[in-house]
């Protein structure tokens, strides 16, 4: 089981310029999702302490944010997408600071893209599925929210999801709920083995 003993949030990057150096040969995970998808909430549960700012209001995150975990792997923030109400202006820096990022991460071992447990796929994330294989970037989807729906319809979303996920790839599926703190073992565990 991956153990996070020391956590340190090295860098905040907000333009392409401030992506660390050492981006292309440490070895580092990376968390994405719809905006309001939980992501914060669930890179604090894996933490074990409140280190991603958590907020009520969508599309918050702006930078990218490197937590530096054991000194020596980064656990990576990325900001949302999707999110209708950014400006032009916003969403081509997202675009070009997020297109530096992956042309530059060589030492990226696996994307996890969130997406709400509630809504499986939609058209944002299908557009960001289309956009992000062109990077060849590893990826296994987290399901997030899973306290707030039955088994039954987690059960469907898990099936949706992976239906509609198909044509990109065959990716591994982690449903997970922060609030009850279920499938987070699993989650820690293959990790723990992207980052051996």
């Amino acid at each position: 089981m991956y153990k996070i003993k020391t956590i340190e949030l090295l860098n905040t990057a907000y333009l392409p310029k401030q992506l660390p150096k050492d981006m292309a040969y440490r070895k580092s995970i990376a968390f994405v999702g719809r905006s309001n998808v939980g992501k914060s909430s669930l890179m604090n549960v894996l933490f074990n302490r409140k280190m991603a700012k958590v907020s009520s209001t969508p599309g918050k995150t702006r930078s990218i944010n490197f937590y530096l975990i054991n000194e020596k792997d980064y656990f990576i923030d990325l900001p949302g997408y999707g999110y209708a109400r950014r400006s032009q202006e916003e969403i081509k820096k997202w675009n070009t600071l997020m297109n530096a990022f992956f042309s530059e991460s060589e030492g990226l071992e696996m994307l996890f893209v969130l997406i709400d447990s509630r809504h499986s796929l939609i058209k944002a994330d299908d557009i960001f599925f289309q956009w992000i294989l062109e990077y060849h970037v590893p990826i296994a989807i987290v399901l997030t929210k899973t306290d707030k729906i039955s088994s039954q319809k987690l059960d469907l979303s898990i099936q949706q999801t992976k239906a509609l996920s198909q044509p990109y790839g065959d990716f591994n599926i982690f449903p997970v709920s922060c609030t009850k703190r279920k499938g987070l073992n699993e989650l820690f565990k293959f990790i723990g083995d992207v980052l051996v």
